[in-house]
Parts: C-alpha cells; structure tokens; sequence
C-alpha cells in the first residue's frame, strides 16, 4: 500500500509506517497547496495530514482509490466527515495524547493574562522600568475566584484539575445529559454544571475547550460577552471559530471585559490588526499540543491506527467507524470490529 504525508513524523513513527507502507512524505515547515496535495494523492491509499489540509468531497471524487485519512490532531474541523461516509473513507485523529500539554498551555494563558506577564515583559524590554511602585501591572489573584469551563471533555477536565490546584472553583457546560458523569465531575473537582449564559455572569475566567462543529460555531458572541464581568479573563485553546472574533475585539476595547488568552483564532494564520494592537491580550501560534514528547505521540497514534485499520481492525481512534464496512469493502478484506 501507498502513504502520503503531508507534514514531518517523528521519528518512531515515520519508521514504523515505513515497515509497512511505502511512504511518499513531504517535510518542509510550510503548508502544502491544495493542488500538490492532490497530486501527490495520486495512487495513494492513505493520507496522513495536518490541520490545515482541507479534505472533502472535491478531494474524494479526484482521489477515489482513498481509503483513509489520519488527521495528526484531536479537532477534525478541516474534515468533512459526511463526504468521507459517503465516499467510504474511513477517518482517524489523536485524542487524548494532547489533553495535558494543552491544559498546560491554556493555564500558561490564563496566567499569562491575569498576572499581564507578557504586557510586563515588554514594559521591561521596552526600558519603561525605573523601579517597584505600588499600583504597577496590578492583576487578578486565582484563588478563591469561579474558573468557568466551556467544554468538559478530556482537555476540560485537565484544566479542571490545574484549577483546584490554584484554589479556583469550577463550573462548567458540556454536551450530553447524564447525571452519572455530572455527579463524578462534583466529586473529583467540586465542579457544578450550569448552563452557559450562567457561566458568563459567574465566571472570574472563562477557558474553552469545546470543539469546533455546527453547533458551536460563534459560541460566544456579542450576546455571551455583554454578560461577563469587566474584569473576566477568557482563554480559547480549542479552535477560533468557536468565538466570534470581531465581538471579542469589540467587547476587549471597550473593556466589557478585563483580558484574554489565545492560541487559536479564526481565520489563522491571520490575526486581525485590532487584536495586535491591544495590550489586554496574550497571543501564540498555535501551540497547543506542541511538546516534543506530545507531537511524537500524535504522530505515533496517527500511524498506529492507520496500521490497525488497514490490518482489518477497526482503530478505537476511529472518528466515524459507521464507514468501516464500506471501508473494508474497498480494502477486499473481511470487516473485523
């Protein structure tokens, strides 16, 4: 069978899909266009592929030999599952290896933030410093304060966990309805589910981890903002879309609420003019997940469920086993769940 892969592997893992694939690789830092993609496709049964790549029906239908694709991240956004069913591809992504360096990440924003490390570093850069004075680059203490979580999934739950440790307490939205899991959250965080107008009066800061679908596009908007309080601090690790980044500019400079956190934003690599320019924000490339030892066990479980699936087993990282049959069926092998 034929691989391409359209960003570097560590190591392990480029040699392990090498063993068992001939393996056409492209490792330059930057992205690759749509129609190199499509051309190097040409032949081949899988494709191992990054954030960035977008792949759908367009795709599918010049590349119809394509069996699956492993996306080297959590979030499958840049996927459209629904063409990938109808075309019997089957699709892969990374869960759970990333939960703690991005909870790292989204706490190192919210400090960053709250405390302004990043505003005082340039102060000091800047030779603005002439000495200790009361009132200078005051921020937000955490402990005592209400850490609302938007999103209590794996990622959520990690951050949840860094924030009793600062001695924050916790209150959260998620999807799903069980009392079950509602109950376990109480008793390992002290957590209390709300709903998410709630969460925005409540929240002292505000961290979201949700995914990015139909449903959560423009999560929090004008409307989600005009509740939260002056001195909320919001950190967004999970995906730009999710806030509508024209009515967090807009609620950032008049100062409805106090500052923000970002690593992610909504039409990136392009960040607006507006938010560069404020001094209430901290902003960084993406790099949620990017730890040496995260990255290559991204890359490990990409290969590794590929490798599953072309075995004729269903990969537990599968995101849309429901293709598996038809999958199978362009493999010619048995299905075996």
């Amino acid at each position: 069978m034929k691989v391409f892969v359209t960003g570097k592997l560590s190591q392990k893992a480029f040699d392990a899909l090498s063993q068992f694939a001939e393996v056409d690789a492209y490792e330059a830092d930057d992205p690759m266009g749509r129609a190199d993609v499509e051309a190097r496709l040409e032949g081949k049964d899988a494709l191992v592929c990054i954030l960035g790549d977008q792949v759908d029906a367009a795709l599918f239908k010049l590349r119809p030999q394509l069996k699956l694709v492993a996306n080297v991240a959590v979030g499958y956004n840049n996927i459209n599952v629904a063409d990938a069913n109808q075309a019997g591809v089957l699709i892969t992504n990374t869960p759970g290896v990333l939960d703690n360096a991005t909870a790292d990440l989204a706490f190192g924003l919210l400090l960053a933030a709250a405390r302004r490390i990043v505003e005082g570093d340039r102060f000091v850069r800047q030779g603005l410093w002439t000495g200790w004075k009361r009132e200078l680059m005051l921020g937000a203490e955490l402990n005592g304060k209400t850490l609302g979580i938007v999103g209590m999934g794996r990622i959520g739950k990690a951050v949840a966990k860094r924030a009793r440790a600062f001695g924050l307490n916790i209150i959260y939205t998620r999807d799903g309805d069980d009392k079950k899991t509602d109950d376990i959250l109480k008793e390992t965080f002290a957590a209390t589910r709300v709903e998410l107008h709630d969460l925005c009066r409540r929240s002292d800061f505000i961290s979201v981890h949700c995914p990015l679908k139909k449903e959560t596009h423009h999560l929090l908007g004008k409307a989600e903002f005009d509740l939260m309080q002056p001195h909320c601090v919001l950190v967004n690790s999970s995906r730009g879309a999710v806030i509508d980044e024209k009515a967090l500019i807009d609620a950032l400079e008049k100062k409805k609420i106090g500052s923000c956190g970002l690593d992610v934003f909504e039409q990136e690599p392009a960040v607006p003019k507006r938010l560069i320019a404020l001094d209430n924000v901290v902003l960084v490339p993406h790099i949620g997940s990017a730890t040496r030892e995260t990255r290559a066990a991204m890359d490990e479980l990409a290969v590794q469920g590929l490798i599953e699936a072309f075995s004729g087993q269903l990969p537990a990282n599968a995101v849309n086993p429901e293709s598996w049959e038809k999958f199978s069926a362009k493999l010619k092998t048995p299905a075996s769940k």
